[in-house]
């Protein structure tokens, strides 16, 4: 589990949002769907970073500890992950092909 975690963070962590620049803000509705799309893209990715990066930390602080050479008894269950969808921007019509 730990292993598919780590390569869901590796994907994650090679896919960059596009910048927001001044050319950018000016244009008109296309350019706001643009820049919704580009911050919906960020979020994203942000959030599911931050939710791989805590279920890292939680299978780190959940190893059985051996006391005096006893290990616990009871059996560990497996927890499942979650469907995995990679995060991808969508394009949006520009002007010339909106009709």
């Amino acid at each position: 589990m730990k292993k598919e975690l780590l390569r869901r963070l590796t994907i994650l962590e090679e896919k960059k949002a596009p910048t927001i620049n001044a050319r950018m803000l000016r244009g008109g509705m296309q350019k706001r769907l643009h820049r919704q799309e580009i911050i919906r893209y960020g979020n994203n990715i942000k959030k599911q970073k931050s939710r791989i990066k805590n279920k890292l930390l939680c299978l780190e602080n959940n190893k059985p500890s051996s006391e005096f050479g006893i290990q616990s008894l009871v059996p560990q269950e497996p927890e499942i992950l979650d469907k995995f969808e990679e995060p991808f921007l969508r394009k949006i019509r520009n002007k010339r092909s909106f009709f």
